[in-house]
């Protein structure tokens, strides 16, 4: 062995009865191999991953629940095409003193039909807060300070989990968060929660803030009257801070978490749009503007026809 190594190429090659002339055989192909698929032939291309289907809601309605068996049950409606599309989500009656919010999830719920990809919707986030007509209880904590939620927190933390793990399975495209604010955007003297009607917000960044500024457009082109135009939102607000909470902060010594704009942080391909209707107009044209919107998103998504 020690000799072999010690001899130059041409000499080696020569020993074992091969010609230094010849060029050795390309890398990519050796004639050796040519009916075998140990080295791939030249030229062949590389082998292409198969695409994954599309995920496909069957077509119909499923009635599901959200911490079922709990005094916190509430339904989950799942309204399916059977086609590709996008997946779309309404949620309402997140806080139980904003009734404009859960009426047009439930006004969804009785009458939206996708003819592409699907609809969900929990129209009674926080039920017990409902039917006292509370915000919310303490006990409970505020669903929407609470995200991505605990599945061993307090019952609206269990409930965050819920919506997140609902969100994720179903891999909803685009969920919309229905709340109302005591006063109008327009109206405000500095920044507050008392002052957010009329606005439709969204995380800062692209596409999501066009997609919102065209959803406002379109709806205030169809407004009744100057005290409906709606305001896309800058969220966090100018003086709110990198951290911010819209609606203001969480009431002291209560659970730290996000509000439902922050979804796309725990679910990146999710648009997360939080609308706030001001309860100085009819409760009627509060529900309607909110479905407009609803509407309005759902047929730039190709859910319903134009």
């Amino acid at each position: 062995m020690r000799l072999a190594a010690s001899l130059p190429i041409g000499a080696l090659v020569a020993a074992c009865g091969g010609d230094s002339n010849t060029p050795p055989a390309s890398p990519t192909f050796d004639p050796r191999y040519a009916d075998h698929d140990l080295i791939p032939r030249e030229g062949t291309p590389a082998p292409t991953a198969t695409p994954e289907p599309p995920f496909i809601i069957p077509a119909g309605e499923q009635k599901l629940a959200l911490m079922p068996g709990t005094p916190y049950e509430t339904p989950l409606w799942i309204y399916g095409s059977g086609l590709p599309g996008k997946i779309v989500m309404s949620l309402g009656g997140v806080h139980g003193n904003e009734p404009g919010g859960w009426m047009a999830a439930e006004q969804l719920q009785a009458k939206f039909r996708p003819a592409r990809g699907a609809f969900l919707v929990v129209p009674r986030a926080n039920k017990i807060p409902i039917r006292y007509f509370e915000r919310t209880l303490p006990e409970l904590g505020d669903l929407n300070r609470l995200y991505p939620g605990d599945p061993n927190g307090q019952p609206m933390a269990q409930m965050a989990a819920q919506v997140v793990d609902t969100l994720r399975t179903y891999r909803v495209d685009c969920v919309i968060d229905m709340h109302e604010s005591w006063a109008f955007y327009k109206d405000r003297p500095q920044n507050g929660t008392a002052y957010l009607g009329q606005t439709v917000s969204t995380a800062p960044s692209e596409p999501a803030i066009t997609f919102v500024r065209d959803i406002v457009a379109a709806v205030n082109s169809r407004i009744q009257a100057p005290r409906e135009e709606l305001f896309d939102r800058p969220f966090p607000g100018p003086s709110e801070g990198p951290d911010a909470r819209p609606g203001g902060p969480a009431p002291p010594g209560s659970p730290q978490g996000s509000s439902s704009l922050a979804l796309p942080r725990w679910l990146p391909n999710i648009t997360a749009i939080l609308v706030e209707m001001g309860q100085q107009q009819p409760l009627d044209r509060r529900v309607a503007l909110h479905v407009d919107i609803f509407n309005e998103m759902a047929r730039r998504l190709n859910v319903i026809d134009a």
